[in-house]
């Protein structure tokens, strides 16, 4: 006896047919085709199943994200890939119940795991930025002195599935807390971050990207749909950050989809994200072990090439409200081998971020 179901949080998916074949397709709901899907299934019988999906390809090169307990995500390998819309998985009696999705999640409950374990630091502050169309509250967590005298904002997942951006700020702020007993750096920068800007999509399991009528990050304008972007726009204007990073991710996978890579605005504030850029490269790029993850500004992209054209975004709104350094970064769902991302090496590269842009700060504002 099979059962499949999605109800929890980030689940996604539609069950086609139980036969031989279990076949499946991720629920677009509100958005135009996307990718993204997430499910668990349980499987009394000691048997091998071959899952395909009916809605495109999908199935990434290290088979899906894999769990036990819905919390804690690996890959389960290339071996149980057949092809991009197919994979392959024994069950056995030890663990009838799994947990698969198309990348790495990450929750509400992770970042809750996160607060927890730093909340008791002097320098962790927590607070709500809004309420969701669902009556969800918006978190925004405050790292550093909130008196400081320059400030740092950063935000991710106005597009509910672009889950691996999470992990990289994980480690970003871990660095800077570990450091604090040693460091002045968040006395004199205090860093705000929003880690669910569609909180509702990410808990209900949506796509997010291309929503109707506008998804988070198309609502950057004068008649917002949703609540947390004018909340986002009334905060960094009275904020009135030096760094302002809004995290994505791109497309599921190929060519510049598989590196990370900053979006560049043809603006001023190229010549500090090129500097940024330049700083964090030097920092990945010595990197001895083959499964850390590295940053080539050879893949940025730059204003008016391929889908990179002027919107109404975070990313331009902060550019028009004099944020110096204002940009999107977008990091893969995947990477290549072989540098194949795990939450351990989105953390690690995160690390090399924050130790960036500590160098890029201390250059700036001294």
């Amino acid at each position: 006896m099979i059962h499949i179901r999605s109800n929890y949080p980030g689940g996604n998916i539609k069950v086609v047919s139980l036969d031989e074949v279990v076949r499946l397709e991720q629920d677009i709901r509100d958005s135009y085709w996307w990718f993204y899907w997430n499910f668990c299934i349980r499987c009394e019988e000691e048997r091998e199943i071959v899952f395909e999906f009916m809605h495109g390809e999908v199935v990434g090169p290290w088979g899906p994200a894999y769990s036990l307990d819905g919390m804690n995500w690996t890959w389960l390998g290339e071996q149980s890939v057949m092809n991009s819309k197919s994979f392959v998985y024994r069950f056995d009696s030890n663990n009838p119940e799994v947990y698969f999705a198309f990348s790495l999640p990450y929750q509400l409950q992770h970042f809750e795991t996160f607060y927890e374990k730093w909340k008791d630091y002097a320098v962790v502050h927590r607070d709500t930025l809004c309420l969701s169309e669902q009556k969800r509250e918006v978190p925004l967590l405050l790292i550093g002195n909130k008196d400081a005298p320059q400030h740092i904002f950063f935000s991710s997942r106005h597009h509910a599935c672009e889950s691996t951006v999470n992990y990289v700020l994980e480690g970003l702020l871990e660095l800077y807390l570990e450091e604090h007993a040693r460091s002045e750096f968040l006395d004199q920068f205090c860093i705000h971050y929003v880690p669910f800007v569609d909180i509702d999509g990410v808990e209900n399991g949506d796509q997010g990207k291309g929503r109707m009528p506008l998804d988070h990050n198309r609502d950057y304008i004068e008649h917002s749909t949703y609540a947390a972007t004018p909340a986002m726009m009334r905060y960094v204007s009275t904020l009135q950050p030096v760094v302002g990073i809004d995290f994505h991710c791109p497309h599921k996978w190929g060519e510049r989809n598989d590196h990370v890579f900053f979006v560049k605005t043809g603006t001023e504030a190229d010549r500090r994200i090129e500097r940024l850029g330049r700083l964090l490269h030097d920092l990945t790029q010595g990197i001895a072990s083959n499964r850390e993850i590295p940053y080539d500004p050879a893949n940025d992209i730059e204003m008016g090439e391929e889908w990179n054209e002027p919107f109404p975004n975070c990313s331009s709104f902060m550019i028009q409200h004099s944020v110096p350094l204002a940009v999107s970064m977008e990091i893969p769902y995947f990477g290549l081998v072989p540098m194949q991302y795990t939450a351990d090496s989105l953390r690690r590269l995160g690390r090399c971020l924050g130790q960036a842009l500590q160098i890029y700060l201390r250059e700036s504002y001294k």
